[in-house]
């Protein structure tokens, strides 16, 4: 099955940081926070799709920073992992997320990023 076929957001390639913080617990049984540097390969208003040097369990909630620098913009978001594929480079996945809205989060304001971004790529490619 086409990962197309199941898109509810037009998505735009795009090469940004991201960082994702993940809490998982330790072998003492304590909290650890682990945060995985990592880029986007693509992104529409409601998920992600990244380039990241460690396998992350699908269903895993996280939080992630998208550090979009040529506009020097940061949005805070909290995404579920659907899909996980491992790449031919070994040790690198791509990993697609769905995103959350979650109090204190950058949701809504990327969302309305995203879609302005969107348009100015389709505006960009009709001239």
């Amino acid at each position: 099955m086409d990962m197309n076929d199941k898109r509810q957001s037009e998505r735009r390639n795009c090469q940004e940081d991201v960082y994702l913080e993940i809490t998982s617990l330790n072998e003492e049984g304590d909290y650890v926070d682990q945060v995985i540097a990592c880029e986007t390969v693509d992104m529409s208003s409601t998920g992600l799709k990244l380039y990241v040097n460690e396998a992350i369990v699908s269903g895993t909630v996280l939080d992630l920073c998208v550090n979009y620098k040529s506009a020097n913009r940061k949005f805070f978001l909290t995404a579920e992992v659907k899909w996980v594929t491992p790449l031919a480079d070994e040790g690198w996945y791509f990993v697609g997320f769905e995103l959350y809205e979650a109090d204190n989060t950058d949701i809504q304001a990327w969302a309305d990023w995203v879609k302005t971004l969107i348009l100015k790529q389709q505006r960009n490619s009709t001239i």
